[in-house]
C-alpha cells in the first residue's frame, strides 16, 4: 500500500483528505458515516466571539455543478463551542483545525486567546473570505489580512492558516502578507461571489441576494488559485478547496502544489466521499507503484510524468 501520511505544521496527517469548514459542523454528527482514522483532519464551521444565527431563509440553492450558499456563519459562538461540543470534538480520532472569523484584528485577538485555551486542536484557520456576510471581504486586502494574522500568531502557539478568497483582491499580495508575518499557510479558496435568479418571480432566490458558489464548477478557479500560490509560496502549506469530487479532481488538486484537499459540497452530496477518496487514491498510486503520495504533491510544477 502506498503511503497517505503526511507531515506537516507539526503534526501527523493520516492523509491529505482534510474536511472543509461548513457541511461537516464539528463532527460529531457525522462520524457515525465517516471512517475517521482514514481522513487527515477536520476544519470545524467557523466561529465568532458572539452567536450568529445566519442569514434569514432562503440561503441555498441548487446550481448547474454545484450549489450557492447564503448561510452567514452560523455558530454557536466561542464559549458556547468551548462549552456544548469542544469535548466531543477532542475524542474524534484525527486531526482538528479551528476556523475562526472575526471583525477586527482586535476581536481576532481575542478569539484567538480562548481558542489557545482549548485543548486538541494542530492549527487555527482564520476565515478571512466568507462572501456570505456583510462589508468587505478582509481577505482581499493585503493590509487587512496582516493586521488579522499579526494580531492571532501574536497569542497562540498553535499554527495559524489563512482561509483567502479566490475571485477578489489579489491572492499573492494577500498570501504574502499573511505568510510574512507568521502564518503557516494558505487554505485557497473560499466559495465565490454567484447570483440565480428565480424566473418565475423575477427575483432572486437567496434572500441577501448573493451566495458563495461551490462545487465542481468552481475546480478551474481553485486549481489556479492553488498553482500560482504554490509557485511564488513553494514552502507553505496549502489546503486546495473548492469541487473536488472525484479521484482525478483531487489527484489534479494535489499536482496543482496542494499539501491537502478540503472537501466541503462533496461532502453534503455524499457523506461517504472523503473515505472513498483516501481508499482510491491510495489504490490509484499503487497500481503506479509510487510509494507515497508526497511523489505527486506539486507534480504540474516540475514537468509532469515521464511519459516517453
Amino acid at each position: 500500500m502506498a503511503d497517505l501520511v503526511l507531515k506537516r505544521l507539526d503534526a501527523q496527517f493520516a492523509s491529505p483528505i482534510i474536511l472543509a469548514s461548513g457541511p461537516a459542523g464539528f463532527g460529531v454528527e457525522l462520524a457515525p458515516a465517516l471512517d475517521l482514522p482514514r481522513i487527515g483532519a477536520i476544519t470545524t464551521k467557523t466561529i465568532t466571539i458572539e452567536p450568529r444565527t445566519g442569514n434569514d431563509q432562503p440561503r441555498l440553492v441548487d446550481c448547474p455543478s454545484g450549489a450557492l450558499n447564503s448561510i452567514g456563519l452560523e455558530n454557536p459562538g466561542i464559549d458556547a463551542f468551548a462549552r456544548l461540543a469542544h469535548s466531543q470534538m477532542r475524542e474524534l480520532p484525527l486531526r482538528r483545525i479551528l476556523s475562526l472569523a472575526a471583525t477586527s484584528p482586535g476581536e481576532m485577538e481575542t478569539l484567538a486567546v480562548k481558542a489557545a485555551k482549548l485543548s486538541g486542536f494542530d492549527a487555527i484557520e482564520l476565515n478571512l473570505s466568507c462572501p456570505n456576510i456583510g462589508g468587505k471581504i478582509t481577505g482581499a486586502d493585503a493590509s487587512a489580512v496582516r493586521e488579522y494574522v499579526r494580531a492571532a500568531v501574536g497569542v497562540t502557539s498553535i499554527p495559524v492558516l489563512v482561509k483567502l478568497p479566490g475571485d477578489t483582491g489579489n491572492l499573492l499580495n494577500s498570501s504574502e502578507s499573511a505568510l510574512s508575518v507568521g502564518a503557516a499557510g494558505l487554505t485557497l479558496i473560499n466559495s465565490v461571489r454567484g447570483l440565480r435568479i428565480d424566473w418565475t418571480t423575477g427575483r432572486p432566490f437567496l434572500s441577501r441576494t448573493y451566495g458563495g458558489l461551490s462545487g465542481p464548477a468552481i475546480l478551474p478557479v481553485s486549481l489556479a488559485r492553488v498553482f500560482e500560490a504554490r509557485s511564488a509560496f513553494p514552502e507553505a502549506v496549502i489546503i486546495g478547496t473548492g469541487g473536488v469530487s472525484d479521484l482525478g479532481s483531487a489527484i489534479e488538486m494535489l499536482m496543482a502544489g496542494a499539501d491537502f484537499i478540503g472537501i466541503g459540497f462533496g461532502l453534503m452530496v455524499d457523506p461517504e466521499l472523503p473515505q472513498k477518496l483516501a481508499v482510491e487514491l491510495d489504490k490509484w498510486l499503487d497500481e503506479r507503484e509510487m510509494v507515497s503520495v508526497q511523489e505527486i504533491i506539486g507534480l504540474a510544477h516540475s514537468g509532469g510524468f515521464d511519459v516517453h
